[in-house]
């Protein structure tokens, strides 16, 4: 039976930060008898376990008072220590600032210090405002109106109650362009996170007809404007308009970067449009400009006084080394590709599951076209073998499908003959079941049955020459866009030519015009 509902206290406290960590300790002990506290030594004891092991705490604490009732115990630590993060970040959070104002406002107004209330309200107002914050403007207006109830309405006028009515509808309309937006923005997402990178022109066309019936022109918030350029931009990632794409995300850093008090409690938005435009900047040939932006990407932390924690570490981790290896195998630069391997391996190692399942299999997946750029075929096969082993389908049908081709060609670099009619099967079962059938993985399909045949030196260039031609003359598939196709192109040419696939690059078939 799973212990994991047991490790909430374990999960939090491996949360903290070492600062989080002696703030909980110091207030702990000053308020505990004879500066001893239970708490105290509990909490430093689940702090020094890698896992959780409630059977050892016990026994290292047997005959321990507080050890009699030990889910009560445990609870008390947990709410202790959420008390603690709660005060330690009080100041450090605008939300933070803003619900301890209006928790101020309650105060007042429960000792009929209406007009304090009033003028604190007022700050609050303003603040929220500035940072569109909508909640807490629905809170503040909630009690602007409860302050105008008071002795039947006596002290507003006609014009104080229409600008109340006014600031409530100005509010709702621009609560419901939000939601709308991110309705569809999660449903895009979504659909592409299932079905895989490219969606077709009519899916693109449902989408901008759904922005439009949203309203068009100017938003009503900045909120609102960035989810309309996030939207618009995955639209034209998932459809192949790379450039289209890169237009919206850079409208949304110069968002970012005009309003960034709007944005700074949501450090993700900033970093996630870095990322993302580094790695169009790569698929475009714009290395130079990738290279800068990633170079910004790794300097918003400190820019924006971005928190220090476990997720920023995982996000600055997977996105700055997905980059940098996309880069490098972009430019079949083998040698600055291998000397990543070291520090992305020793992350992976160190972040385990904890970086999700999708982050971790694609910097596998760059792993092993790394390993494979090298010559080094059973690296390659091992990482190439793990990643499909832990990712599940369902996850990313289209990760997961790549990652079998590429098994399938490792197969036959290493020679592992006997087991490719049994991979070409497996693989031919899941592209029918995720609805992966489409023209590069059907043509790369032709090519694996051939090579499960064993045909002769002759027949073998033959078979990855016509792979080569098909698939760089697909109509409506950027093959050279998408990463793992053009290092499935570039293998196969490789093995046509008989040469290393880091000097492929003027072997390969101009887009779209078949090699003679």
């Amino acid at each position: 039976m799973s212990n994991k509902v047991h490790e909430h206290v374990h999960r939090l406290i491996h949360s903290m930060s070492r600062a989080e960590k002696r703030y909980f300790k110091l207030t702990a002990k000053r308020f505990a008898p004879q500066g001893e506290s239970h708490q105290v030594l509990l909490f430093d004891a689940i702090a020094k376990m890698q896992e959780y092991d409630e059977a050892a705490l016990l026994q290292r604490f047997k005959g321990r008072r507080f050890t009699h009732r030990f889910p009560i115990t445990k609870r008390r630590l947990y709410e202790a220590v959420l008390r603690s993060l709660d005060a330690f970040h009080a100041e450090g959070s605008l939300d933070a600032k803003l619900g301890r104002g209006l928790h101020q406002v309650r105060i007042l107004y429960g000792k009929a210090l209406y007009e304090d209330a009033s003028k604190l309200l007022l700050g609050l107002h303003r603040l929220a405002q500035q940072y569109e914050k909508p909640q807490a403007l629905w809170a503040i207006l909630e009690w602007k109106r409860r302050l105008a109830e008071r002795d039947n309405y006596a002290h507003i006028a006609a014009h104080d109650l229409e600008e109340l009515v006014q600031e409530g509808l100005a509010l709702r309309n621009a609560q419901q362009e939000q939601e709308q937006l991110w309705e569809l923005k999660s449903r895009v997402f979504m659909d592409m996170y299932r079905k895989g990178g490219r969606m077709a022109r009519d899916r693109r066309l449902v989408v901008e007809e759904a922005l439009a019936k949203i309203g068009t022109g100017e938003r009503l918030t900045a909120q609102a404007s960035y989810l309309e350029h996030h939207i618009l931009g995955a639209a034209a990632f998932a459809a192949g308009d790379i450039e289209g794409c890169r237009r919206h995300l850079l409208a949304n850093l110069e968002l970012l970067l005009a309003h960034p008090d709007r944005f700074r409690s949501e450090p993700d938005r900033l970093l996630s449009t870095l990322g993302n435009l580094a790695y169009v900047c790569a698929m475009l040939d714009r290395s130079e400009e990738a290279r800068g932006h990633l170079k910004l990407f790794r300097e918003a932390p400190a820019l924006w006084r971005m928190p220090e924690n476990e997720d920023m570490e995982r996000k600055l981790f997977s996105t700055s080394y997905g980059v940098e290896l996309g880069l490098c195998l972009r430019d079949l630069d083998a040698a600055a590709a291998m000397a990543l391997v070291v520090p992305v391996e020793r992350g992976l190692a160190r972040m385990g599951e904890s970086l999700g399942p999708i982050r971790r299999a694609g910097l596998q997946m760059q792993l092993a076209w790394v390993h494979l750029l090298n010559d080094r075929v059973a690296e390659a096969y091992r990482t190439v073998k793990q990643l499909i082993d832990v990712l599940k389908p369902e996850q990313s049908p289209a990760l997961h499908g790549l990652a079998k081709a590429l098994h399938i060609a490792l197969l036959h670099d290493s020679g592992k003959q006997e087991l490719l009619p049994y991979a070409v099967r497996n693989t031919e079962r899941f592209l029918q079941n995720h609805d992966q059938q489409e023209g590069f993985h059907m043509l790369f399909l032709q090519l694996a049955r051939v090579l499960a045949k064993r045909p002769d030196a002759d027949g073998l260039r033959a078979a990855f020459l016509r792979f080569v031609n098909a698939a760089s003359a697909l109509d409506g598939e950027d093959v050279r866009g998408d990463q793992d196709k053009a290092l499935l192109l570039a293998w196969a040419a490789a093995r046509a030519h008989g040469v290393p696939m880091r000097e492929v690059r003027n072997l390969l078939p101009q887009r779209n015009e078949r090699a003679a």
